[in-house]
């Protein structure tokens, strides 16, 4: 009796864990297995004339290292000014974040751009809660949430002014993308987690009209959050509370994902910083579960769906922690062959999970300009069960807080790995006008700014070539580069930037025009690869670093004369045509955004 009833457990929980394996990976292929899925969900191609006014609310909280790029590159979007609005909400008492802030907008100068502060005094402190504020404090059509950290493309309100017109949408959610597959054990499954579910799930989501949104770059009509009441302030998870009851009145919701206009984003940086997120997550779907607003839709598909999707996290986790019990159970109990095989279904599941992934982490790469190599395979391939492992532990975690009744934000470090860091800066403080009618500490401070730098990022447009000579690393292992601007007599380069050289060389040394590759480049006007020492017969002489297996040399044109020239070179592959178009590519994109940067 006591066999059969384990018996028949197994076989249930087999059953279950292995339906909802199948569901995830149908969810995970969904805009793949139609190519028309695909092509709808992209940016479009031509943008229509300014329509809507837009909101940007940044919530913070000790950002003071991210916060003021994040303002700055968001005001220089390509979009009338006029129609643009950059909040900054922030706790009174996070004065790092506040100055940061207040300074990037004293710096624009606009009135459009302000930072708002709250009293944790009154309610929460927490992110929906500076969000609600920062929404009684602002005016335009469509507003929009980003974090401290993102990297917000220049295109992105003229992508979703479009949208929103031939979609006829009063909800856009565009793409979420993290960025740093590379930079831990972890990195790569999370990364391509957010692939998945922005280039897929969230589709099929918006196609039965529930869905939970995005924590930022989701658009959203001011009169529809009115509606609504703003954001639950008591809830972990607001972006996915507010995405149900949104979808409880019937308004369209358009997803839209495409690599050049998703926002991009950092993983945590600790494992313990990955635990908390998922914890919080695990614990706001729990909560979004329990307030009930999904029963209100109207449809049983949608109800359903608004299940399988609060609970999803919990059937992760127990599909990654019972392979192990699946496993031994197998060995040391003689269960029949029939249990036995049924028992091992999840297993086969994930395995096909694994396959999916790694295939994503190749359109992954192909999608963001990556170059894979054996160790970016084997990292996600290693990882994949422990990683599991870790969902388990956070969800597990979450219950355990929920039976506490811990409601508590622990918040996730950012650092900004995923885009130029910022050089440590002594800054002189004086006042800094807010919202509210205070000001920023009106004696002069002198601090020191910084997390996570780099030497010679000591400007904007040393920021830039920082991120510049960062991608070229993460694409095809560069070794060292420089970037050598044309001085206004056209007679010697200035080295402007400089990865992998002596120390001192970048903002010092100075080259003659007609000297070295460079001088070659200008006279030629022409990009080039240089196979080891092999090159044109008038260029081998000016070859002197034999160590060198490839490098990629491109002028750089302004009013067709040459202005600078980039070049990149490896000491462990051969550099290939593709790589130099793309090098080509981003110096066009650095010139036409920072003329200013290739200037000697």
């Amino acid at each position: 009796m006591i066999l059969t009833i384990v018996y028949a457990l197994i076989l249930v929980v087999s059953v279950v864990l292995t339906a909802q394996a199948i569901c995830t990976l149908g969810l995970m292929l969904y805009t793949w297995a139609r190519p028309e899925r695909l092509e709808e969900s992209k940016s479009p191609k031509e943008y229509l004339p300014p329509k809507f006014s837009f909101t940007a609310i940044l919530p913070a909280k000790n950002e003071e290292g991210v916060i003021g790029d994040t303002v700055r590159k968001l005001w220089e979007s390509n979009y009338p000014k006029e129609l643009l609005e950059v909040v900054v909400v922030c706790e009174e008492s996070d004065r790092g974040t506040i100055e940061e802030a207040a300074e990037a907008a004293a710096e624009i100068g606009h009135p459009g751009v302000r930072v708002v502060t709250f009293s944790g005094k009154d309610g929460p402190v927490n992110k929906p809660r500076g969000l609600n504020v920062a929404f009684a404090e602002t005016k335009n059509e469509v507003v929009t949430i980003f974090d401290a950290e993102d990297d917000v493309h220049h295109e992105i309100f003229d992508v979703i002014n479009t949208t929103m017109t031939q979609k006829g949408a009063g909800i856009v959610q565009a793409g979420v993308q993290l960025m740093d597959f590379r930079s831990s054990w972890y990195s790569t499954q999370n990364v391509l987690e957010y692939f998945f579910y922005f280039k897929s799930r969230l589709h099929y989501h918006a196609k039965v009209g529930m869905i939970p949104l995005g924590g930022n770059t989701v658009f959203v009509g001011r009169d529809l959050l009115e509606r609504v009441g703003g954001w639950d302030e008591a809830c972990l998870t607001e972006d996915a509370d507010l995405g149900i009851r949104l979808s409880v009145l019937g308004e369209k919701i358009f997803v839209t994902y495409d690599a050049e206009h998703a926002t991009r984003e950092e993983t945590p940086d600790s494992v313990g910083g990955f635990v908390k997120q998922r914890t919080r997550w695990c614990q706001g779907f729990f909560q979004v579960y329990r307030k009930g607003e999904w029963q209100k839709l109207p449809t049983r598909g949608q109800r359903l769906l608004a299940i399988y999707s609060m609970t999803y996290p919990y059937f992760q986790a127990a599909a990654g922690a019972l392979w192990i019990p699946a496993v031994l159970t197998i060995i040391y109990l003689q269960v029949p062959v029939g249990v036995a095989m049924i028992s091992l279904l999840p297993l086969y599941a994930i395995f096909f999970q694994l396959l999916v992934g790694l295939i994503g982490l190749q359109d992954f790469a192909s999608a963001y300009g990556f170059r894979l190599k054996a160790r970016d395979v084997a990292r996600y391939a290693l990882g994949f069960l422990p990683y599991q492992f870790l969902l388990s532990i956070s969800a597990l975690r979450a219950i355990f807080r929920e039976l506490k009744g811990a409601t508590n934000w622990e918040k996730t470090a950012h650092s900004g790995v995923h885009r130029a860091p910022i050089e440590p800066k002594t800054i002189q403080r004086g006042a800094r006008p807010v919202a509210n009618g205070t000001v920023v500490s009106a004696a002069t401070t002198s601090r020191t700014a910084a997390s996570g730098t780099k030497a010679g990022a000591a400007s904007s447009s040393a920021g830039s070539f920082d991120v510049l000579f960062d991608e070229a690393e993460a694409r095809f292992d560069v070794s060292q580069g420089s970037v050598m601007a044309l001085n206004l007599e056209k007679t010697a380069f200035s080295v402007k930037a400089a990865r992998g050289l002596p120390r001192g060389v970048a903002g010092s040394a100075a080259v003659g025009a007609g000297e070295g590759v460079a001088g070659w480049a200008v006279r030629n006007r022409s990009k080039l690869i240089i196979a080891g020492q092999k090159g044109p017969d008038d260029l081998r002489e000016r070859l002197n670093q034999p160590d060198l297996v490839s490098s990629i040399v491109v002028p750089v044109e302004r009013n067709g004369e040459t202005v600078a020239v980039i070049s990149l070179a490896s000491k462990g592959e051969m550099l290939r045509r593709e790589d130099l178009d793309w090098l080509d590519e981003r110096a066009r994109e650095l010139m036409k955004r920072e003329p200013e940067a290739l200037s000697a």
